[in-house]
């Protein structure tokens, strides 16, 4: 049980500066996108998986982004807004604008899905590069782009947070900062909810994709970031750290299972702060962890390097290759769908999201060479989170 188990936090916070990525996100990467794989390939076992997954990512988000701001406020003492939209762009665009474009491709010579047909090719493509897809829509899109709404949900997190941040840290009230979200975050998660239940239960994946109803999760992994010199010194023992990992690895386990998670007030108010609360002590461990991770890890650790193409291109996969449907799959379908899925996610990495880093390093260079002209270049907290 080597796994996120290390040696001292306070080591690790110095340790962990200096290295390029730290593995034990990645491991938590893979982890997460493996649980949706599962989730989407397997739905009527793995029922919870899908959104199991998708709040260890908004965890982790929460965290690595606010880790990037803060770095930002505490070098320059303010966010450069431009740079940070500029690094999200280079890191995500690529990919999304290359699955939108495969899909308006296959879509509009085959009709594959029908969407050309119900002429919704050109309202999807919309939908995903306009970061609309977990907004209520006066317009249908495909269910090739479903997952996209984490997107949605991260990317409007990001429109918001950085404002909010730099105004709380300037008057040393990230406190009520993360306490206010939070409280915000679950009236409306709550307000949503409790409407679906009364009014309109066939609403419920409306209500499931709303940025209200996980982004908590974002606000849990900001909090981490904020005040994670305190949360590392809780796991400072090596026995304390192995049983936390246990606990929470766990918790994440058993909520996979949870029935129709995706549906039920049960999961929103009880089985997603567990998940939140799991996620946010494995990030913890990875974050604070001083020791490389085992090498049998490393599959995972790869898979987590490619987790945001894996994302993307799963479902629509699946579609394409069960004719439409998620319901049901074979045994065949449901393997070949992951298999391609890795293979596309593998490419994407080595090609569009490729180019899109060797962008995001020119704009640095000159972003450097204009405003610090004295200065090198040097590796940023971004490139470092990916």
């Amino acid at each position: 049980m080597a796994l996120l188990v290390g040696e001292r936090p306070a080591q690790t916070v110095q340790h962990t500066a200096k290295r390029p990525r730290l593995d034990g996100l990645d491991v938590l990467r893979g982890a997460a996108v493996g649980a949706v794989l599962l989730g989407h390939s397997w739905p009527g076992i793995f029922q919870g998986a899908g959104i199991v997954g998708v709040i260890a990512f908004f965890v982790l988000s929460g965290y690595l982004i606010t880790d990037v701001l803060v770095g930002d406020i505490e070098r320059h003492r303010k966010i450069r807004y431009g740079r940070f939209y500029a690094h999200r762009a280079f890191r995500l665009v690529p990919a999304l604008v290359s699955l939108l474009g495969v899909y308006a491709i296959v879509e509009l010579a085959t009709d594959v899905l029908g969407d050309r047909s119900k002429g919704i090719v050109g309202y999807t493509v919309l939908a995903g590069l306009g970061y609309l897809k977990d907004l209520p829509l006066p317009f249908d899109v495909s269910m090739a782009i479903g997952p996209l709404w984490t997107l949605a949900v991260e990317e409007q997190f990001y429109l918001i947070w950085p404002a909010l941040l730099v105004l709380a840290l300037r008057r040393n009230r990230q406190g009520r900062l993360i306490g206010w979200s939070a409280a915000v975050a679950l009236f409306l998660m709550s307000a949503s909810v409790l409407a679906m239940v009364t009014l309109a239960p066939q609403l419920h994946s409306l209500v499931y994709a709303l940025p209200t109803t996980w982004g908590l999760g974002l606000i849990v992994g900001s909090a981490l970031r904020l005040y994670r010199v305190h949360v590392f010194n809780w796991f400072t023992g090596r026995w304390l750290r192995r049983a936390a990992l246990l606990v929470s690895v766990a918790v994440l386990a058993a909520l996979i299972y949870f029935p129709k998670a995706n549906e039920t007030p049960a999961f929103m108010f009880i089985g997603g702060p567990l998940a939140m609360a799991a996620a946010a002590v494995l990030v913890a461990l990875a974050a604070s962890r001083t020791a490389v991770m085992p090498k049998w890890t490393r599959p995972v650790q790869l898979l987590g390097t490619v987790s945001y193409a894996a994302y993307l291109w799963n479902y629509a996969v699946i579609l394409w290759l069960n004719g439409g449907s998620t319901a049901d799959l074979p045994p065949l379908i449901a393997v070949s769908a992951i298999v391609v899925t890795l293979l596309i996610a593998v490419i994407s990495w080595h090609t569009v999201e490729r180019l899109g880093r060797i962008a995001r390093a020119r704009f640095d260079q000159h972003f450097s060479a204009r405003y610090h002209p004295d200065r090198q270049p040097a590796g940023s907290a971004a490139s470092r989170h990916g």
